[in-house]
């Protein structure tokens, strides 16, 4: 039951919002090629299309009837478009004041105090 509906809001969906409704003007389309065969009877389909639907558009006699083939003309014009705004954003990054000082930071040497560092000290003096 739910492909039923789908399959039909699908259709709904194709002939409504598409060119989907092109497709019930299929009749026409061999109605007029069986006026275009009466004319001439060597006439072949894909003569048929080829003259109407892939050569330039030609305002003829039945100019009306051609029109009104499938896919000769589009109906249905929908542009799906998305926009999306975005408000400028201003950053004001403070610039620091430029001195002329020179300033002195004393050269700080880390030494270690443990026990481990013990051995490694300058030699002594000793007293015998």
């Amino acid at each position: 039951m739910k492909r039923f509906f789908a399959i039909t809001f699908f259709l709904v969906y194709l002939t409504a919002y598409g060119e989907g409704h092109q497709l019930l003007r299929i009749p026409y389309l061999v109605k007029h090629f069986k006026v275009h065969q009466q004319t001439d009877p060597e006439m072949a389909f894909t003569k048929f299309i080829r003259i109407h639907y892939l050569q330039p558009i030609q305002v003829d006699d039945d100019f009306q009837q051609d029109q009104q083939l499938p896919f000769r003309t589009i109906d249905c014009n929908m542009l799906f478009a998305s926009f999306c705004y975005t408000a400028p954003v201003t950053i004001e990054i403070e610039r620091p004041e430029c001195t002329t000082e020179k300033v002195f930071t004393p050269l700080i040497v880390y030494i270690p105090e443990h026990k481990a560092f013990g051995v490694f000290q300058p030699p002594r003096y000793a007293h015998i």
